[in-house]
């Protein structure tokens, strides 16, 4: 009679396909939800700050030619922009086209979309943004176990040292100082600019890449060792090391595993900052990337550049974030309710 009362029981507790699959799209379904809803709020806020704050680009379309425009030339250029409707039917017209995946016009090269100009140096950003994420994420986490493991004052003390000075380090210092000492003292690598395409145009990317990590690798690895110190000291890790379990295996068995949400939540954090450090960069090194189409953008107030560039930067942010909480509730199932 226990035995099917235990049998039942255990029938009843098991979850069953359909609910897994409620589970799993709950799970995900959610967090996109608040993608999507911070999305919009991107959209709406970007839409309305920057009418805000640089007003009307008529006035200034309108006198790059150095001649000073009448208020009759103004009045046909912002008619010719769509800048004399009202503001909310401009943003009616904004989200419509954002629905249909269309992003305007640029206002400074008329008539051609902001999809292609955008779209066209997105790829060169994606690239050193992904790059330095891998590479930086490597190197802190190895530094971060190796810093843990050793448990030696003097490394723990200059690491720490190390990684506040690189944190602190203007991006933009860091890429001059690479240009000085690499690029044209050492003839090593390119001062800047830009090849003719790929594989071959890898080599501009790799002082700015490194310019990036020497920024974000700290950002890691103190995540990673404040976490690996605090791993290796619960009593199943100890109980590991009383064992004779190799360093290597320990690392990669009970403290790696517990590494993995906190880098994922930081790396997604740091999304935003790494953005904003790749703009830097990819201007002082020349790079053709959404900083250089951003800066050219807000010199002539082309406001459907800008807000291309900054939803899609902000589409960054929140898609990282998201995929981070995703992991993290597969990886941590407290993270689940």
């Amino acid at each position: 009679m226990s035995s099917q009362a235990t049998s039942a029981g255990l029938a009843v507790d098991t979850p069953q396909p359909d609910q897994r699959l409620a589970r799993v799209a709950m799970a995900v379904g959610k967090p996109l939800l608040h993608a999507a809803t911070v999305a919009v709020c991107v959209a709406i806020v970007t839409f309305f700050l920057i009418r805000a704050l640089l007003g009307d680009p008529a006035r200034r379309l309108a006198g790059l030619s150095g001649q000073v425009a009448s208020p009759q030339q103004v009045a046909a250029l912002r008619a010719q922009l769509g800048l004399n409707r009202g503001l909310l039917a401009q943003f009616a017209s904004y989200m419509t086209g954002l629905a249909h995946g269309d992003f305007g016009t640029s206002f400074q090269y008329r008539g051609t979309p902001v999809s292609s100009i955008v779209f066209g140096t997105l790829g060169n950003t994606v690239i050193l943004a992904i790059t330095t994420m891998l590479i930086s994420a490597a190197l802190g986490i190895a530094l971060g176990l190796f810093c843990a493991a050793v448990r030696s004052r003097l490394v723990d003390n200059l690491t720490r040292i190390l990684s506040m000075i690189a944190m602190s380090a203007p991006s933009a210092l860091v890429g001059l100082v690479l240009i000085l000492s690499v690029a044209v003292r050492g003839s090593l690598l390119p001062a800047g600019g830009w090849g003719t395409g790929y594989p071959g145009d890898f080599r501009y990317l790799v002082l700015p890449i490194v310019t990036l990590c020497v920024w974000f690798t700290p950002v890691i690895f103190r995540v990673v060792r404040e976490r690996a110190v605090e791993v290796l000291r619960e009593p199943h890790v100890e109980a590991a090391c009383a064992r004779g379990m190799p360093p290597m295996r320990l690392a990669l068995r009970h403290v790696l595993p517990n590494c993995a949400l906190p880098v994922l939540n930081i790396v997604a954090l740091s999304t935003g900052g790494l953005l904003g450090g790749a703009v830097i960069v990819e201007t002082v090194f020349g790079v053709p990337g959404l900083g250089q189409t951003m800066s050219n953008a807000i010199n002539s107030d082309d406001f459907p550049v800008i807000q291309a560039v900054t939803l899609l930067s902000g589409l960054a942010v929140v898609l990282a974030n998201t995929a981070a909480d995703i992991a993290g509730r597969a990886i941590d199932p407290r993270t689940r309710a």
